[in-house]
């Protein structure tokens, strides 16, 4: 062959393959997945432009052919039981095949920290996973992640495998005991458990951008975001410049306390790092709001000249760095690892201030990371250690603030969509049993916005996976807090009150009532196994239609001359006061004094409370960790709610 011949041969042949992508499976697709039984499924990849794909499994072969941008889907029929492998070829010559692929009942469970609790962290780890092994039930968990517009396909941490020792570790210790329970129970089909939640998430994070956008408040927001994927760098410094200014008008004379000739003898001291509200200062246990650090540190001559960078590892939830009195540096999300690299100058001989403004909204705040994260990083020489004792003092508390500091919608797990799309986004379209939702915490602080927030949350879910009937079961929060003296109004009692009407809006919302699995003093119990019986029970009820009861609710309060009489629905024969001749945890409340605890009486379906002319309401369980005694026969706990008391009726 002449020689240019053969260098225009390599040059089509070249250009040929460039062109032929690889025939490739979306990652939901792979060995021991479970495929959601009696319902179609969308088989998706990609494969090399205008090609043929073929797919075969259960006795079914579909075609279809890759688009312009060589992804494809072939949309298998419904089938019954079945077991065996997942064969897709395409006209190039692609072949792939899935072995151990089942078809039978899959469910999504997602929320923050205590659907994020694994196996490892709770109670019993060893028995947990020794005792799944061999049982019907296999996992999948997404890896975190978080991006301003919706991805295709996720990356899995934990990918479809048998639970049991090797795979249940890492994953969702809820999620698994609600699988277990529904295999005792008798459901009749391999379980698949699609595990995709991160520790502190709001529930905004876990939405799509339109069904937020459709909300007046979160309009702007979502524009935001929009402007943040066209150009983050852009965006985010026209934050950080707009957080500034809002902090300057929330405590005007604050800036001053960046100066390195303030007198800060009066401040108070911290250890750093660590979230303040675990410090220690008892002021600080339940501060939410804006404050203020700073450390002295004795340089010399050969040190200060020297290019340094400030890391202070990561800081909840924004920040603004000053050194000597001047802006080094801002950040404007909590996640990320904060590293200043400071100017030519910033740093003198001597005495040296560093002054740190943090902006906490919610969740532990300050410096969160190790002792080893916090250092004056000095080129070619020793860094300096930054953690120890600093100085601190408090500005305006989020209570006080008048306007919230300028949105970050990018902030995962506590901004808008960001989770969604990176995790919940990949598996569009996917069929699904049901979603096991265990959130809320991050957004007790907001909890008169949380029930139409839940609203929207579960209509958005159900168009993208599919099935305007997707039962969902929600996770009410459980006791936290300390107990309390008196009645009190509290942001996670007014949560689980968004919850509850929620799921009394939805028929096709289950609610597991967990408000006896708490630890006043942990906000992640441990004991996970009762908390997945109970999403189990509820999942059997609106999953399943099983003729099982749900946590006892109230239907009615009424004035009567006997005092205030409550009457409750499924109580499965009668309510129960454990360990007493009453009921606790009810109150009164008539609008022109404190509500008050009052005792109950306990009889069948209803509880009396004592006369009350000008009453209007009735709360119970109303604390972050109310004393509670009151059961169904069920052995469920009654619900906690707020209710309102009608008139004697004539």
């Amino acid at each position: 062959m002449k020689r240019c011949c053969w260098i225009g041969a390599l040059l089509m042949a070249g250009a040929g393959s460039a062109a032929a992508e690889p025939l490739t499976l979306h990652p939901l697709f792979t060995d021991h997945m479970v495929l959601q039984r009696e319902r179609p499924i969308a088989v998706r990849g990609s494969a090399a432009t205008g090609s043929t794909v073929s797919v075969r499994y259960g006795g079914h072969e579909v075609r279809t052919t890759a688009g312009t941008d060589g992804r494809w889907t072939a949309v298998l029929p419904a089938l019954g039981a079945f077991a065996g492998e997942l064969e897709v070829t395409d006209s190039t010559g692609g072949s792939l095949r899935r072995a151990d692929v089942v078809t039978g009942d899959v469910f999504l469970c997602s929320g923050q920290s205590n659907m994020d609790l694994p196996v490892s962290d709770s109670s019993y780890p060893r028995r947990t996973t020794e005792e799944a092994e061999g049982s019907p039930v296999r996992v999948l968990k997404v890896r975190r992640t978080s991006l301003a517009t919706a991805a295709y396909d996720f990356t899995p941490d934990i990918g479809w495998a048998p639970a049991g020792p090797g795979s249940l570790p890492g994953f969702s210790a809820a999620c698994w005991h609600m699988a277990r329970n529904l295999v005792a129970a008798g459901v009749d089909a391999p379980i698949g458990l699609i595990q995709a939640s991160w520790g502190g998430a709001s529930i905004e994070d876990w939405m799509p951008s339109e069904a937020l956008a459709g909300l007046p408040e979160y309009s702007d927001q979502t524009r935001l975001l929009a402007d943040y994927a066209r150009d983050p760098a852009a965006t985010t410094a026209r934050v950080a410049a707009a957080t500034d200014a809002w902090a300057s008008a929330i405590a005007p004379g604050g800036a001053a306390w960046a100066r390195i000739d303030h007198d800060d003898a009066d401040w108070a001291t911290i250890n750093v790092p660590g979230a303040w509200e675990r410090s220690g200062v008892a002021s600080l246990a339940a501060f939410d709001g804006l404050m203020w650090f700073r450390r002295d540190l004795t340089l010399t001559p050969e040190q200060a000249g020297r290019p340094a960078v400030l890391r202070l590892g990561r800081i909840d939830e924004r920040d603004q760095v000053w050194v000597n009195g001047q802006v080094v540096g801002a950040t404007v999300t909590a996640g990320q690892a904060r590293a200043y690299a400071l100017p030519p100058g910033a740093l003198v001989p001597g005495r040296n201030l560093i002054a740190v403004r943090v902006i906490d909204e919610r969740g532990g705040g300050g410096f969160l990371g190790r002792r080893g994260d916090l250092t004056l990083a000095l080129a070619d020489a020793q860094a300096v250690d930054l953690s120890g004792e600093w100085r601190f003092q408090t500005g305006g508390a989020r209570r006080a603030w008048e306007t919230p500091p300028p949105s970050v919608p990018w902030s995962a797990p506590r901004g808008l969509s960001m989770m969604w799309n990176g995790m919940v986004a990949p598996l569009q379209g996917f069929p699904l049993k049901g979603v096991a939702w265990y959130q809320g915490e991050s957004n007790a602080a907001e909890a008169e916005g949380y029930r139409e927030l839940t609203r929207v949350w579960a209509q958005s879910w159900r168009t993208y996976f599919g099935d305007p009937d997707l039962p969902l079961v929600v996770a009410q929060l459980p006791g936290y807090g300390p107990p309390s003296e008196q009645p009190a109004n509290g942001d996670w009692a007014r949560l689980r009150e968004a919850q509850r009407l929620a799921a009394l809006d939805d028929p096709r919302m289950g609610l597991a009532v967990l408000i006896d699995l708490g630890v006043s003093y942990d906000i992640h119990p441990a004991h996970k196994e009762e908390v997945g019986e109970r999403l189990a029970n509820e999942m059997l009820r609106v999953a399943y239609g099983r003729d099982v009861l749900p946590a006892p609710s109230p239907i009615s309060a009424e004035r009567t001359a006997e005092g205030v009489r409550v009457r409750f629905a499924d109580t499965g024969g009668g309510l129960l006061a454990h360990g007493s001749f009453g009921a606790t945890a009810f109150e009164l409340c008539d609008g022109q004094a404190p509500c008050r605890f009052v005792p109950a009486e306990v009889s069948g379906d209803t509880v009396l409370l004592p006369p009350a002319s000008a009453s209007f309401e009735v709360r119970y369980a109303w604390q972050g960790s109310p004393p509670i005694n009151l059961y169904g026969r069920t052995g469920l706990p009654v619900i906690p709610f707020s209710l309102s008391v009608r008139p004697t009726a004539r």
